[in-house]
């Protein structure tokens, strides 16, 4: 699963001095004094991921699985990691975020010019961890250069020095993560200043084409990838676009007569309004306390059942994924949290015996590394920033 499946369905070194890392505990504890000790399941969603990935640093997406980081997934996962290791100085969390940045900046290209920068859309799970083409839909071969997939990496950099406060990954990757963003400046953000998703190859002539929809969520990956880089390597390009995506994305990606925020904007422009729930919680969680995120996480709860399980668009079963980024919402706002949704993922998707999360309650639906990355970001309130 993918997070967009599921919802469909459902970056000149970094100077010390003028860097001041915060405590992980401040960051990971604004809601609770131990959110860790109330929510334990959190660590054990954590230990789920470690249980996936290999001593190279990959992270299958599932058990079983042959690919890796399809649509981000281990980098959403990874987050997780650093959240649980700020909540517990277990080391062990800490190399397996460090280990799974390093394999990330192995497979970056940085020999093509064209493409530098960027990434294949997913990876095989076994060495030597090459490209697997991946076809969302008819008439198309493959995809790569997705801006989340680029813009994450300079992200979970950033997420590593607050953390640990050391400096050792930020100046090693230095080139990737400037290369990283750079890609995304030249090659997806429009002249809007709003970022287009991907690069798809089409069977009819073996070219790349610009997948041209500009997804909400999207725009939160690129403003994470943008302020990581600006505040680690000082960039005023870097900080020009994160600020203009955190100003003008709820300007143009919510929509006022359905108090939430849309799928993305089309080729025209034009706002999809289908209910992309993941989006309601996300951007929330990064831009925190103002009017359309408070309407937006408004939305969530008005979409909780009595027993917390989540009201999906559709008829859709309900879907931890939704459970978390509510979760996730509520703490970035500083409002309560969610208890019963709490309860609930608890008490169904989550597996005690493998310490994953069910993509639904169904106990047959798949346990996926981002999955559980998010909803262990959610039990903890990790905060993503300063």
């Amino acid at each position: 699963m993918t997070r967009r499946t599921s919802e469909l369905l459902t970056i000149v070194l970094f100077t010390l001095c003028c860097f001041v890392p915060v405590q992980a505990k401040t960051q990971s504890r604004q809601m609770h004094p131990d959110r860790a000790a109330e929510w334990p399941q959190a660590l054990r969603m954590a230990d789920f991921i470690l249980s996936l990935q290999n001593a190279a640093g990959a992270i299958p997406d599932r058990p079983g699985a042959t690919t890796v980081n399809e649509d981000s997934n281990m980098e959403y996962a990874l987050i997780a990691l650093g959240a649980a290791y700020a909540a517990t100085k277990d080391s062990r969390y800490k190399d397996g975020l460090e280990r799974g940045i390093r394999w990330l900046a192995e497979r970056e290209e940085m020999t093509d010019p064209l493409w530098k920068g960027s990434w294949r859309y997913v990876y095989s799970a076994t060495p030597p961890y090459a490209p697997i083409p991946t076809s969302p839909g008819a008439g198309i071969t493959d995809v790569r250069g997705v801006d989340a997939t680029s813009t994450l990496f300079v992200y979970l950099l950033y997420l590593d020095q607050k953390i640990t406060g050391s400096h050792t990954l930020v100046r090693t990757y230095a080139a990737n993560a400037q290369a990283a963003l750079d890609f995304v400046i030249k090659h997806n953000l429009d002249k809007d200043g709003f970022s287009w998703s991907s690069w798809q190859q089409h069977a009819s002539d073996g070219q790349w084409h610009l997948y041209a929809f500009k997804y909400s969520a999207d725009q939160g990956d690129v403003y994470l990838g943008m302020q990581a880089g600006s505040l680690l390597y000082h960039s005023s390009e870097y900080q020009r676009v994160a600020r203009f995506l955190k100003e003008n994305t709820p300007l143009r990606f919510f929509s006022k007569t359905t108090g939430r925020y849309g799928l993305g904007l089309n080729q025209k422009g034009v706002l999809d309004p289908t209910p992309y729930v993941f989006a309601q919680g996300y951007l929330p969680w990064m831009w925190g306390n103002t009017l359309q995120n408070r309407q937006a996480l408004a939305w969530l709860r008005s979409r909780v059942r009595s027993d917390g399980s989540p009201i999906e668009p559709d008829g859709k079963p309900a879907f931890s994924l939704s459970a978390a980024v509510l979760g996730m919402a509520a703490a970035a706002l500083k409002q309560p949290e969610p208890l019963k949704s709490f309860q609930w993922l608890r008490a169904k998707p989550y597996d005690p015996a493998s310490g994953g999360v069910h993509e639904t309650a169904d106990p047959k639906s798949g346990e996926y590394d981002n999955v559980a990355g998010f909803c262990a970001i959610g039990l903890l309130g990790f905060m993503p920033l300063n």
